[in-house]
Parts: C-alpha cells; structure tokens; sequence
C-alpha cells in the first residue's frame, strides 16, 4: 500500500524535500540553497530561475535517498513563503521577479492605507496589524510605480497557488494560512475582503480560490513532472499552507493553548485560540489555524535565524571552510565560539533588524546594529551577541502576546534554532519556560507532509495526524540561577533600541 508522503519546503533562503513515512520519521531529504536579490536598499526579490527549479531536483534527489518505490508514495504537497507576491499574466506566466514578504517598499504605503481604511477597522476585519509583511501595502506600490506590468497582470498570487498549479493543479487554489498570511482575508468570514481589495484596486476574481478543507486534492503529477521529479505518475498533489503555518501543524499546535516557536529565516511564536481574539494593541496577527477549526495570535521577526546566517555569510569564512574541510556543520563552529563568551556577551548587544523591525515593534526603518564593542571584545562575544539578540527579539513576541492577555507555559521549538542544544538551552534561560525539541526539526517539510496526509485519507483528520507524526524527544528545562543576567541583557536591548529609536531610525 502507497503510505508515505513526501513535503517540500519551499523557504526564502533554501528548498527542503523530505519524505516521511506516517509516523514522521524522516526516510530521505535533500536541502538546496538559493538567494535573494536585493536591487536597492529594503526591496528584496526573487526570479524564478533561483528559487522554482530547486524544488524539482530536491524532490527527486530526497526520493533517491530514501530508497522509497515512487508508486509507495501516496501524495505530495508544499509549505511556502507568504506572502511572496506573484504577478501573473493571461497565459499563466510571471510578468516581474517575485517580491518578497522581506522587501520594504510598501512601507511609505502602510499610514495612507490605514487612513482612508481605519486601522482599528481594518485590523478587526483581516486580523492583521497592517505591517510590512502584509502584502496590501506592496500590492499599492506595484500599482503606483509599475502600471505597465499592473495593466498585463490577469492574477495576483502568492507562492502556495503559484507552486500548485505549476506542479498540474487544474486551477489556482489557496488555503487559508495563505490567504490569510497577505491581511486581505476577513478572518471572521474566512472569505477574501472585497473592501479590502477595492482600497488597493485587485479585483476578486484575480485571486485564487480558498480552500478551507486541509489537504485538498488540487491535481496529480503528470508523466513529464513525474520524470523529473521522481515520483510517480498519479501521485496526489495536495495543498500544503504557508511555511509557518506548516511550521506550527509540524510542530503540533492543533488544540487550544499549544505553542510553538519558529526560528528560521523568518521567527514567530503561535499562540493556539478557540477563539479568534484580537490584541488591544493591535501587534499581533490573528489568523485561522488552517484545517484545526480554531485561529493563531501570533508577532514575528522578519529576519530572526537569517540574521545567524548573515553572520555566517559576512563574516565567517574560516567557520565555513573549517566546516567543509572537517566535515562539521559552520553553525556548530559558530555556536561552539559563542559558547565561549558570558552571558551578555560581554557587554556587546545587536538589533537583529536587517529587514526592518516587525511584530512587537512595528518600525520598517529600523536596522540591525551591534552596540557595546570595545578593544577587549571578542569574536566569540560578537557570535553570542548576535544568539542573543535574535532570542531578544523573540522575547519581545512574548512580552507582547502577554500584554494581551495570552499565557504561554511551555514552548514547542522548530527550526534552525532547534538544532543547537546551546541556543535551545539559552532560550529557555532568557524565556525562563521550558523548551521542548521535536524529532524533527524539520516541521515544515514535516505539516505540508501531514496536510498531504490528511487529503489523501492516510489521516483521519489533522488532530490524528498531529498524535502519530510529532514527538517530542527533548526538554531544555530553564536554568533559575541564569535568569537575572539574561534579563539584564535583555533590558540594555530595549535601552539600545529606544534610544536609537529617538536619534536614528
């Protein structure tokens, strides 16, 4: 019997393809990194040739190594960046480079919308505090700065329905992580905002269809996909959700109060409701957890883990060749040398805002900065700084779900960050709540693999598919006697912040 699932995750800075059989146990994966495209400060892209193709060689080379007959696997589908915006024309192609949920240019957009719609109005309708992750704002300045390319536009999507029906879905369809994940959706209703899209000027019509059943068979692979691919003919295409949604499913936030946090390119903590509340202070985003019959509240970080590999990519060359030549992963090398370094990293702090500061703090102008460095510092204080100052930002979250009144007692981890017992302990320590570490670390792979389960039957349902493919194996209890030098840390973070706040950004 065809019982195993294959989930690819299409990320901003790489594609992930896994295959698992029911249980969860990974059976073979291949990873593939690709870049960005940074045309001028705060505008981020991505072209088509860099990010679509990997997704077929990984999925072909993680089907190889798991060993699996292509006719045993029984369905496919996809956890992928939103909003990431695509422009598509009448014969189905990309008219302009993607645009990424990274890039800032909608940002001058962001006080006009909320004026001519009302921000309280439009945050209780989408659920969404209108930010620069929210696509409205991009959608305008693609209206206004390129009307050449608006005018030729017949869809206006984002990668989920993008990827389906490039992989033969029949027609273009989303979820509702997706949907959501743009602010267009009316969170209540779960249907798109019609008022919403006539502000920007985006007809109905031009966006895909929601789907509110998890999993939904959209298509199957056809005989040329299948050759490249890997898989089978026939092999059930299903839709997945957005990566963090994919993420949270992955990590088993099914039920009321479950938390997980994301650190990966992008970092978040979701926070389970039974019902959907909104923040007073209209930070966080509210959306439907897809296919759980209950919504997320949750704030992000728009570079969180990427600001790890930033550092990687700047300045740490000898780490990365150390690391080839011996075998040994860079970030090992890197968390090795930030272990070295007190907590506080000795007096040194960073701002991880290299993509603006979102979520808690809500300024797209902000930017990274390390602070506190003197000649005695090192650059194993720098590597901890940096450690810190992205689990600062996280903390942030935190603060902000508790001013609204959401209790968190202990928190699922996934991601990059859960790969490193030293950064898995150090959050516990500056959260002070227990830090659990999953099977798999792999959680997006892992939810699209699960909604690709559930449509094609393998599940019963989402609930049944979170008991039998997610395991905790790890617990990082925090250490009381490190909480006050954390905490102290963590105020000369806020300190750095708002006083930059009131002379630099």
């Amino acid at each position: 019997m065809a019982d195993y699932l294959v989930g690819i995750d299409a990320g901003t800075t790489g594609c992930k393809s896994i295959v698992f059989n029911l249980e969860g146990a990974v059976l073979g994966q291949d990873y593939r990194e690709y870049p960005c495209v940074y045309p001028a400060p705060g505008l981020v892209e991505q072209t088509y040739e860099d990010i679509i193709p990997p997704l077929i060689d990984s999925c072909r080379a993680a089907v190889e190594k798991s060993g699996v007959p292509a006719q045993e696997i029984r369905a496919v589908a996809f956890s992928s960046q939103a909003p990431l915006l695509a422009m598509i024309d009448e014969d189905g192609k990309l008219i302009r480079p993607f645009v990424s949920w990274q890039d800032l240019r909608g940002a001058p957009y962001i006080p006009q919308l909320r004026e001519a719609y009302g921000a309280e109005k439009f945050y209780l309708e989408t659920g969404d505090p209108l930010g620069t992750n929210s696509a409205a704002p991009k959608w305008a300045w693609l209206k206004d700065n390129e009307p050449e390319n608006w005018a030729k536009t017949k869809w206006f999507l984002s990668e989920q329905e993008f990827l389906l029906k490039e992989w033969g879905a029949a027609e273009y369809w989303t979820d509702l992580s997706s949907a959501s994940r743009e602010g267009m959706l009316n969170v209540d209703t779960m249907e798109w905002s019609k008022p919403v899209h006539d502000l920007i000027g985006i007809p109905i019509e031009a966006r895909a269809k929601i789907s509110v059943k998890p999993g939904q068979v959209v298509g199957a692979i056809g005989p040329e996909l299948a050759s490249k691919t890997g898989l089978a003919e026939g092999t059930l295409l299903c839709m997945g959700a957005h990566d963090q949604n994919c993420s949270t499913f992955g990590g088993g936030a099914v039920h009321g109060g479950d938390c997980v946090m994301v650190m990966g390119t992008f970092g978040s903590c979701y926070v389970v409701m039974d019902e959907p509340r909104r923040d007073p202070a209209r930070k966080l985003v509210v959306k439907p957890n897809h296919g759980m019959g209950n919504w997320t509240i949750e704030a992000f970080s728009n570079t969180s883990a990427s600001s790890f590999r930033w550092y990687r990519d700047t300045f740490c060359d000898f780490e990365c060749v150390a690391g080839r030549v011996a075998g040994v992963d860079p970030y090992d090398i890197i968390t090795s040398q930030a272990a070295k370094s007190q907590i506080g990293a000795n007096g040194v702090t960073f701002l991880p805002y290299l993509g603006g500061a979102s979520g808690a703090r809500q300024k797209p102008d902000a930017r990274a900065n390390l602070n506190g460095m003197t000649l005695a510092t090192s650059k194993s204080d720098v590597a901890r700084a940096v450690l810190e100052g992205v689990s600062f930002e996280m903390r942030d979250i935190l603060e902000a779900q508790s001013a609204a009144g959401i209790t968190v007692e202990n928190i699922r981890l996934v991601g990059g960050a859960a790969k490193s017992p030293m950064w898995s302990q150090m959050l516990a320590d500056i959260f002070q709540k227990p830090i659990d570490v999953l099977r798999t670390s792999e959680a997006g792979c892992l939810g699209a693999a699960m909604y690709a389960g559930v449509g094609a039957g393998l599940y019963e349902s989402c609930a049944d598919a979170a008991e039998r493919a997610v395991a905790v194996v790890n617990r990082y209890e925090p250490n009381p006697a490190n909480a006050s030098a954390y905490d102290a840390a963590y105020e000369r973070f806020v300190e750095v912040y708002e006083g930059l706040d009131t002379t630099m950004f």
